[in-house]
């Protein structure tokens, strides 16, 4: 036995060192062929062996070792060169690499993260570099895109730090269901979700929640560290990302993350960053009169219709402080020992009343300062002739510009790990750990909004002191009251929260925990097949808590809530990818795929009132028990496909590519096929290699493509179930007596929307047809294209026969359309060895039309509702149509205005159409200037012709704040008596009546107000107007403050500097430092009267165009660093 176990050992010894013998090792060196100096970094593979390789280090030296002893040649590549394949010799080999400009944007990636030529593509889809998006200062990865590819639109939820943005590609490809992109991160889905203050949790984006109040909350694409993408690419058509089937209706974004390289040493880079922040733009508002109503001072008045302060005396005001005295009220006692009594009200006699100082406050500005954000980052990559790792940590703080309770503070961690195992086998590690933490500042229609109550606070008032002890009359004492203007003492209900009560006193703060992993496994058995397995998790964990303290607004008694909200997607993908050259001329290869994913998400928490503890921190038991409400919410969605691809290339000018993706989901009906089938095709002719063409010195490539393609929308979740919800207070049959379910513990009752088992997924079909051309070597290049898409089966919600016992049930019943160009344009305009000027330029347009609603007049997408400007479906127009209160026209066909007796125009009873927010068109521009180690960059951006309410200013003028409502007109003695005032009478007839109308020593009167002629002579515009009468902004007609806007922006501009040189890098050994200098939004060219008409009111939502008290946008000042070794 022993003997038989030496020969084993002996002979398996000798295997071994006739294996070992087998292999060799080679070296060499590699150079540029127009410099013949080193190249670092250049990948060598054995030829038909892609697992087994390295690269070359930094004097351009390879060494690899074990290598096959029938292995008879290498392959050596690196970007910006062409590829060149090199027999194995005997001794060390020399290989010089020729140039290849156009290599670099030849290679794309492709849905499911693979490589491909775009060359070869028939479809259009744009690339961004990672580097653009570090360099746009912008802190999300996707804003930083703004205004660089066609097709591509991004609307800001608000200024806020982390807020959302609304991401749309070739319009709005469904009417009720999600309309953000499907965000794809090394292969794997990741999560792009939101939440809104509604507590609804829509997957992948925020459709449905219709959000006009509360906070703006960010979206969980703000996780991703900008600067560990290495390229972002836009797949805009159906085409392109037809292998995602139901989730890519919107469009795809493929963000791919560094990595390191084979056989390189390490690399070291860090960067920091730092920046200043400062408002953009704010509603213009009036300093010239005062608190009250009707040209009186009133102390406490809701509205700014007071008296003129440049007539004031000047001086401290005249306070009630006698306990005796008529009009007395207690007072406030601030922290700084001050006190405030009130103020007597002004009268015909005396229209100021006790109100002397003339000082005023723009309460526009009075609670932002400078904001900033921080940025430090480091990364590590490397490898062996084996390994190859990326790794990569990184802290952003962004300090809002709101003074108080506005920040983001995100940390990143990655690593990408790969390793060939051996020369079949070969895996991949993604990891990424984020955590989040923010604090929200409250928005919109919201007692307790900043801009809501700052910009209705009259012009004569202090807002700084904002709370204080209130002393009654009768000496009762109140400890911690609110001060506002509308309770000046502190002595009841606040109306609107005092701006710096919110920021200082209102809490939403949240906190996130991510984590996105992957793991790879690759199997190469012979060079034309291979194996893929690819498996992702991404789960997050959403702490959130909102407190509003007793003496809010919002919740008078206080209140807090608590949720937790996870979210978890579990992805994988088993692809086959094979490939045949027959010949020179013709190529065959082909990808067949299976994908498994899974959604699910969990909201859990409780909301308290009546707050006992006024000193106690926020809790949930701090209130009655019988104040407490518990919430909590549960989703699963489950998806299975099966997906093929084939290619074609024929005599290497024609290239025809294949797909179909067979999806069964658990939205779709059972009643319908278990499986839905999502097919596309295209082909791509490079024309310019036929006959006399492919010599051309001036035209250097051009191709014509068309691509055809079908993907889809799922239904909502549940949408195809009839559910119970819970019910709350009483039920009556009409003849025995109440059922009250609180008796009973709660209860639940069935939900008036029936579901619907025949749900079936929407489709949406796309033709699109384009045009690549490249010339003079490459150094001008252009791109055209046209598409046209249809989605059909949308689902709305039917209204049913109440017979039924149901309200509505959710019904493919729907088509929507859209057709547009794009068009892009790059040019390197001068190139020299130490000066550069490049021009790019991009244009897109596309018109959407809502083409049938299934008999339903109009769906609601987002807004007040009711006689409000809403954001709606209408057939015949555009998804997120305007409309809402309107004034009154003929119906003669003239559109007159329809007059009352005094020539004022009248509210229409009827609601319509009054305005369009999808702009007719959009462009950018960008120059780039270099000179040797110095660039500059600037970026402007151009959005024309689109729609906005400005509720805002519908608002303020009711409240007479705005710039417009302060202004003082004088008219002539006959222009007065013929210019009539809203309600009866005329300006001349006003004086005696208003203390607002002046009679003058001429004879002429001044007025506050303007005039205005709807078609049947002068009218005054005044208060009566704004408050009473169609010009109300409560009230009134909302058309009159829908804007047609344009805007151009100077998006981005960036100076930069590289020392680089050769004898730099000799003396400090470092490869470079990078300085950069950016400014982002610097200034902003519009007729808009609003903040910054690129934010939305309702968020990533699907309504469009609604500014009502949005926080403001920022324009941006930042430097940054970069030191690579």
């Amino acid at each position: 036995m022993k003997q038989t176990l030496l020969l084993f050992v002996l002979l398996l010894g000798g295997l071994l060192q006739q294996a070992q013998a087998q292999n060799r090792t080679v070296s060499g060196k590699i150079t540029d062929r127009s410099t013949s100096q080193g190249l670092p970094g250049v990948t060598v593979i054995v030829t038909g062996r892609p697992t087994l390789g390295t690269t070359s280090n930094a004097e351009g030296n390879f060494l690899l070792n074990d290598v096959p002893a029938d292995a008879t040649a290498l392959t050596f590549s690196f970007v910006g060169y062409a590829t060149q394949e090199q027999p194995i010799t005997g001794g060390p080999m020399r290989v010089a690499l020729a140039v290849d400009a156009k290599q670099l944007s030849e290679v794309v990636v492709t849905a499911l993260g693979l490589q491909a030529n775009r060359d070869q593509l028939g479809t259009a889809q744009a690339t961004v570099q990672g580097s653009a998006l570090v360099s746009s200062g912008e802190t999300s990865v996707v804003t930083g895109i703004s205004g660089k590819t066609p097709g591509v639109l991004i609307t800001r939820s608000s200024g806020d730090p982390g807020a959302s943005a609304n991401i749309q590609i070739r319009g709005a490809a469904t009417i009720t269901g999600n309309l953000q992109p499907l965000i794809v991160v090394d292969g794997i889905p990741i999560s792009n979700s939101s939440v809104g203050n509604d507590g609804i949790l829509t997957s992948n984006g925020g459709a449905g929640s219709n959000q006009v109040d509360g906070v703006v909350q960010a979206s969980r694409l703000n996780d991703i560290n900008p600067d560990d993408i290495a390229s972002m690419e836009v797949l805009k058509g159906a085409a392109a990302a037809a292998l995602w089937g139901t989730r890519a209706a919107n469009g795809v974004i493929v963000i791919t993350t560094k990595k390191g390289k084979l056989g390189d040493r390490m690399h070291i880079a860090v960067r920091s960053a730092f920046s200043f922040d400062r408002i953009n733009k704010t509603p213009a508002l009036q300093l010239n009169y005062g608190q009250g109503a009707g040209g009186l001072y009133a102390f406490g008045n809701r509205t700014n219709w007071g008296d003129y302060i440049g007539d004031r005396t000047g001086g401290a005001d005249t306070q009630i402080t006698d306990p005796t005295a008529a009009g007395y009220r207690g007072f406030v006692t601030f922290p700084d020992g001050s006190t405030q009594y009130a103020i007597a009200n002004g009268t015909a006699a005396n229209p100021h009343g006790g109100k002397n100082s003339q000082q005023t406050y723009d309460h526009g500005r009075d609670i932002f300062g400078t904001g900033y954000y921080r940025d430090n980052s480091i990364e590590f990559s490397g490898g062996d002739e084996k390994s190859t790792y990326f790794l990569s940590g990184s802290n952003t703080y962004t300090k809002g510009i709101v003074y108080n309770n506005s920040d983001n503070n995100r940390t990143t961690i990655r690593a990408n790990v790969t390793r060939n195992l051996s020369d079949k086998f070969s895996s991949a590690v993604n990891a990424t750990y984020a955590r989040t933490y923010s604090s929200r500042i409250q928005q919109g229609s919201n007692v307790s909004g900043i801009f809501l109550g700052g910009l209705r606070t009259p012009g004569d008032y202090n807002n700084s002191q904002y709370y204080g002890d209130y002393t009654s009359a009768t000496g009762v004492v109140t400890t911690g009251t609110q001060v506002t203007y509308r309770q000046p003492l502190g002595a009841g209900n606040p109306g609107y929260d005092n701006p710096n009560w919110t920021i200082n006193r209102v809490t939403n703060n949240s906190l996130v925990n991510r984590l996105v992993g992957s793991a790879e496994l690759n199997y190469h058995p012979t060079d034309w097949l291979s194996f893929l397995n690819r498996t992702g998790v991404d789960t997050y964990n959403d702490r959130r808590e909102a407190f509003f303290p007793r003496q809010s607004a919002a919740q008078l008694t206080g209140s807090v809530t608590e949720e937790n909200i996870t979210e978890t997607q579990v992805n994988n993908d088993f692809i086959v990818r094979a490939n045949h050259n027959f010949s020179e001329n013709f190529s065959i290869s082909g990808i067949l795929g299976n994908n498994l994913n899974e959604r699910r998400a969990d909201q859990v928490g409780a909301s308290a009132t009546n707050i006992v503890n006024v000193l106690s921190p926020p809790q949930l038991n701090n209130s009655p028990a019988t104040a407490r409400t518990p919430f909590n919410l549960k989703t699963v969605l489950r998806t299975a496909a099966v997906y093929g691809e084939v290619d074609v290339a024929l005599l290497n000018q024609f290239f025809l590519t294949g797909t179909l993706r067979g999806e069964a989901a658990s939205t779709f009906g059972t009643a319908t096929k278990n499986t839905f089938y999502f097919p596309s095709g295209t082909f791509a002719w490079q024309f310019t290699k036929v006959g006399a063409l492919a010599d051309k010195q001036g035209l250097t490539f051009g191709k014509l493509r068309v691509a055809y393609g079908q993907v889809g929308v799922q239904p909502g979740l549940y949408q195809t179930q009839t559910y119970y919800v819970p019910a709350s207070g009483q039920f009556v049959d009409g003849y025995g007596p109440a059922l009250d379910v609180a008796a009973y513990g709660g209860g639940y009752i069935r939900s008036t929307t029936q579901g619907n088992n025949t749900l079936k997924p929407e489709r949406k079909q796309e033709v699109e047809t384009g045009l690549d051309l490249r010339f003079l070597k490459d150094r001008i290049s252009f791109s055209a294209t046209y598409y046209n898409n249809k989605t059909t089966d949308a689902i709305l919600a039917i209204s049913k026969p109440y017979t039924t016992g149901f309200a509505s049930q959710y019904q493919n019943a729907a088509v929507i359309t859209n057709k547009g160009i794009e068009l892009q344009l790059d040019g390197a305009i001068i190139k020299t060895r130490d000066f550069g000027f490049n021009l790019a330029a991009n244009f897109s347009q596309n018109k959407n039309n809502v083409a049938n609603l299934a008999g339903v007049s109009s769906v609601f997408l987002n807004g007040f509702g009711g006689n409000s400007v809403n954001s709606v479906a209408i057939q015949g127009h555009q998804l997120g149509t305007l409309y809402g209160s309107r004034f009154q026209r003929a119906t003669d066909g003239t559109g007159a205005l329809v007059l009352d007796a005094q020539g004022f125009a009248q509210l229409d009873p009827s609601n319509g159409v009054v305005g369009d927010p999808n702009p007719q068109w959009r462009g950018g521009l960008g120059a780039t200037f270099r000179y040797k180690g110095v660039s500059l960059y600037a970026l402007f951006d151009h959005v024309h012709a689109f729609d906005v309410w400005n509720g805002t200013r519908g608002i303020t003028n009711y409240f007479g704040t705005s710039a417009s409502s302060g202004t003082r007109t004088t008219l002539s003695a006959a222009d007065a008596a013929a210019t009539k005032t809203f309600g009866g009478g005329t300006v001349a007839s006003k004086v005696g009546q208003n203390a607002a109308y002046v009679a003058n020593a001429d004879g002429s009167v001044t007025f506050r107000g303007t005039v205005a002629n709807y078609g049947g002579g002068p009218v005054a515009l005044d208060e009566d107007w704004y408050t009473l009468g169609a010009g109300s902004g409560f009230t009134g007609a909302g058309e009159q403050y829908v804007e047609h806007v344009n805007t151009t922006r100077l998006r981005e501009v960036t100076l930069s500097y590289s020392l680089n040189s050769a004898g730099f890098r000799d003396a400090t050994k470092l490869q470079s430092i990078d300085f950069s200098l950016t400014g982002r939004n610097l200034y902003l060219w519009t007729n808009y009267s609003g903040v910054d008409p690129e934010t939305n009111l309702t968020g990533v939502s699907n309504g469009r165009g609604l500014d009502y008290f949005n926080n403001p946008s920022t324009r941006s000042i930042l430097f940054s660093v970069r030191l690579t070794y």
